[in-house]
């Protein structure tokens, strides 16, 4: 059991019980010994050696009792720091953790404290002083506590960083053995047996309460300094600890030089201190810095601060006769009319049944009703169900009392719109009442919280996309290395079985679903912002004219393609293929919702924006837009699902044999975010949905370059990456001579190049390349073609390869390596060999490999998946470059 304050601990009991032991085994040695010795004395040592057994039995049970008390206030005692909440870990002088609770190990895993606190140290000078004196106490032994921010972000982390607050105490724990040997070891002999007892708070949720304390707190002195009334607060002994601007320019002086003076000091020899009482109002004497002594109105009460009783006050200067009084009081009603009315916070007086009895200018606004609307009716009536019973609980605590709530957030519903307001209370006081619990009503601070909720809610949103943005954008990365292999392999094993091989229609299918898996790694990579684009200006109307044939295709006949084109619309700056992947992609959606017969539109029309518009995280900039509306009279989209529709894989309909794979609204967001544009949607459950893209609009002379030509236009791909052709390109499309289509797979490129070969004897190329099976087609590949070609798994065996021989004609390296990158590499290889060519090959896009290396170094870039044809056309082009 564990001890008492007043009972010895076990643990040390046990210590007495073994010396104690050790003293009767002794004795019980001693009287074996004489009992062997001295026989003629055998009787009387006899008795001895049963005496001596006796104690040594009652001894041993003793101590086994003790011991049983020390093991279980060990487990006691494990299991208290085991559970506390805190942070505890108890170093030996190595500063190795000899005994650590749960959430000690979790946050440190075993490495050194000091260590493991100055690598995570917020760069901050008080930090770096705090830590420095944590330090110095652990070399003297001393005791210390501190308060430091670290910075938890791990090094893997690029999105969110976090900066944290502890406090942190250290406290010497000295070995018990001095109680035997008391005052026999050295200081050395000191340390050697001290352990360091750390204990570790997280006070980041207090720290963060405290910043918005002190900004709340601000803001009610400011209000206060700048109020037309006098006010001041004292101790006990009337000492000034506060006063207001209006109190210090009545009597002439700044606020520093009354600050922490006696009351007694301003008052007239006419006058009297205020009297010590809960409430006290009368007339006083004030002498100012011109000596000159004037009458003042004061209104005092007395409150209770950390258990002091201190007084505040507000004064009235020069008490005029009873027609000045009625003018300066209609004035002084006119300020405060004028604060209320115009403060920019929601002010209302209520009742204690929640009936509102008087509101400013700003309750108006807020609730969108004018005064004679709002008055005599319940402010619960405005509230939201699931949060009156909180406002009424909140509204019984403040009774009595004579603080101001804490913050409320609320749901204020009007004509079925919802805003958040953040709301405060305080009690309003009968007048001359001298119990706080008589109260008049309750005064109600309403704050429009519902553009900071939302802004807050849109942030999280944005955070969250840009996480699955870089998420998607490294699996497709990864997943090209994947395809690059499936891809190469595929084609090195056509080149030997043919048209009639029985393998030859297996391996048409592998090839042909690696390409589909191909198109879907390019949603991903769109979603992730890192797709190729080629912007270019176009005009809306015409491009939609040569979309609708294939639109249409894709509704069906049940579905009616209405369009509604606005005028004077300008031109777009966006990637061709791509937009019309956008709206192929919408369509599809679209058609899906409606299940059915119904309508889609697009609508088209010019939108300015003339101040930044919020987006997520991000910032538009003003100016025009043009507006692509495009909508449907399908099922809707419930509210739950609204923030969640651009994440990539979400579907609602997973459980429907040939549904999509829910990359597609995410394809739609990534390029639209690409394009510099934005994208909502508004949907209505029953009545369909509309999703508006909002482009950035150009005049038509703004880049007359860049205007496409319409007779020559990129093909579309569909989802799965494969082509799409409208029915007059199938007419008009022949097949080319050169092209072997089988089973809808054109084939050509395993035979592109079978005469490409090295002009020049002795061509050696140096592929690095991290992925084996990359590495492994590529090579054979290549030296099937004639070229003699070295492989190596990093960048770093690259350059030893180097070391050795530097006769390469060109470089091939994959951008995206462990330790050093192919753009690192290609700058020292191109240093090492000024004249080699170099290709780069990536799973991203050619303009995400470019930002890596210099703009004036030259490189050609290839992009992951690439096939055999590929691979060996871009060696063969670059290797006869001039």
């Amino acid at each position: 059991m564990l001890c008492s304050l007043r009972t010895p601990r076990p643990d040390k009991l046990l210590q007495k019980r073994l010396i104690w032991l050790a003293y009767a085994l002794i004795g019980l040695t001693v009287a074996l010994v004489l009992f062997l010795m001295y026989p003629e004395y055998r009787l009387l040592l006899v008795f001895t050696f049963i005496l001596t057994t006796v104690c040594c039995l009652l001894q041993t049970i003793k101590t086994i009792t003790a011991a049983e008390e020390a093991i279980t206030y060990g487990g006691f005692a494990n299991e208290i720091i085991r559970n506390d909440d805190e942070i505890i870990r108890i170093d030996n002088p190595n500063g190795e953790p000899v005994l650590q609770n749960e959430a000690a190990e979790e946050m440190f895993h075993g490495e050194a404290l000091l260590a493991y606190l100055e690598k995570h140290l917020s760069a901050q000078d008080a930090n770096r002083t705090a830590f420095h004196r944590l330090k110095a106490a652990c070399a003297d032994l001393t005791r210390e506590k501190v308060t430091l921010a670290l910075n938890q972000r791990h090094d893997d982390a690029k999105i969110f960083a976090s900066e944290e607050w502890f406090t942190i105490s250290v406290k010497p724990l000295y070995l018990k053995k001095t109680d035997i040997f008391e005052g026999r070891f050295s200081v050395k002999a000191i340390k050697k047996y001290t352990y360091l007892l750390w204990r570790i708070e997280d006070i980041t949720a207090r720290k963060n309460m405290e910043q918005v304390f002190q900004e709340e707190r601000k803001s009610l002195h400011d209000f206060l300094d700048y109020l037309p009334v006098g006010l001041y607060t004292c101790n006990e002994d009337y000492r000034i600890e506060y006063c207001n601007h209006a109190f210090a320019n009545s009597l002439g002086y700044d606020r520093e030089e009354i600050t922490g003076e006696n009351l007694w000091r301003f008052l007239s020899p006419h006058s009297e201190l205020p009297a010590k009482q809960p409430l006290w109002h009368g007339n006083l004497y004030l002498i100012g810095a011109d000596n000159e002594s004037k009458e003042y109105f004061v209104a005092q009460e007395s409150f209770r601060d950390d258990k002091n009783i201190k007084f505040r006050g507000a004064t009235v200067k020069d008490i005029p006769s009873d027609r000045d009084l009625k003018q300066n009081l209609e004035h002084s009603l006119d300020e405060i009319s004028w604060l209320f009315n115009f403060a920019p916070v929601g002010i209302a007086f209520v009742s204690p049944e929640g009936e509102i009895k008087d509101c400013n200018a700003a309750v108006e606004k807020f609730l969108d009703r004018s005064k004679q609307q709002i008055i005599n009716h319940r402010i619960f009536d405005y509230i939201r169900a699931e949060d009156v019973e909180i406002l009424k609980r909140e509204i019984r605590a403040v009774n009595g009392t004579s603080q101001l709530s804490k913050a409320l957030d609320v749901h204020i519903t009007l004509d079925k719109i919802e805003r958040i307001a953040t709301v405060y209370l305080s009690p309003m006081q009968k007048l001359h009442s001298t119990h706080p619990e008589q109260i008049d009503g309750i005064v109600i601070y309403l704050i429009d919280a519902t553009q900071q909720k939302n802004l807050e809610m849109q942030f999280a949103q944005a955070q969250k996309m840009q996480a699955m943005g870089q998420l998607a954008g490294g699996v497709a990365h990864d997943f090209n290395n994947l395809l690059t292999a499936m891809i190469g392999f595929c084609d090195l094993l056509l080149q030997r079985h043919g048209v009639g091989d029985p393998s030859f229609t297996d391996l048409i299918q592998i090839k042909q679903n690696a390409n589909r898996a191909a198109g879907l790694v390019r949603q991903l990579l769109a979603f992730s912002r890192k797709q190729p684009l080629k912007p270019k200006l176009i005009d809306v109307t015409e491009n939609f004219v040569d979309l609708s044939h294939m639109l249409k295709r894709i509704l069906g006949e049940q579905i009616t393609l209405k369009f509604c084109h606005g005028s004077d619309l300008g031109f777009i700056r966006v990637d061709p293929v791509q937009f019309s992947q956008v709206i192929i992609n919408l369509a599809v959606n679209a058609k899906d919702a409606i299940n059915g017969n119904g309508t889609l539109t697009i609508a088209t029309r010019v939108e300015t924006l003339a101040a930044p518009y919020q987006f997520g995280a991000d910032t538009i900039k003003p100016g025009e837009f043009v507006v692509i509306d495009v909508t449907d009279t399908g099922c809707g989209i419930p509210k739950e699902n609204l923030s969640r529709i651009f994440e990539p894989f979400f579907s609602t309909k997973q459980n429907i044999v040939g549904s999509g794979t829910g990359l597609g609204l995410a394809m739609v967001y990534g390029i639209v975010r690409q394009t510099e544009g934005f994208i909502k949607v508004n949907s209505i459950l029953g009545k369909g949905t509309t999703f508006s893209i909002h482009l950035p609009r150009f005049d038509s002379n703004a880049d007359e370059d860049e205007i496409p030509d319409q007779d020559a236009k990129e093909p579309i791909t569909a989802k799965d990456g494969t082509p799409v052709l409208t029915v007059r390109e199938k007419r008009t499309s022949p097949v080319a001579v050169n092209q072997k289509l089988i089973f809808g797979l054109n084939v050509s490129a395993i035979d592109r190049g079978q005469n490409i070969g090295p002009q020049d004897e002795n061509i050696r190329i140096l592929f690095v390349e991290d992925e084996d099976s990359v590495r492994t087609f590529a090579m054979r590949a290549l030296k099937k073609k004639g070229y003699e070609v070295i492989g190596c798994n990093s960048a770093e065996n690259a350059l030893e390869q180097l070391e050795k021989d530097t006769a390469f004609n060109l470089l091939i390296t994959d951008m995206v390596m462990p330790g050093m990158s192919g753009a690192e590499l290609a700058g020292i290889v191109r240093r090492k060999i000024p004249a080699i060519k170099i290709i780069l090959a990536s799973g991203y896009s050619e303009e995400i490999a470019r930002r890596e290396l210099a703009s004036s170094q030259d490189f050609e870039f290839m992009a992951k998946p690439f096939s055999l044809g590929d691979l060996t056309k871009k060696v063969f082009d670059v290797l006869n470059q001039k």
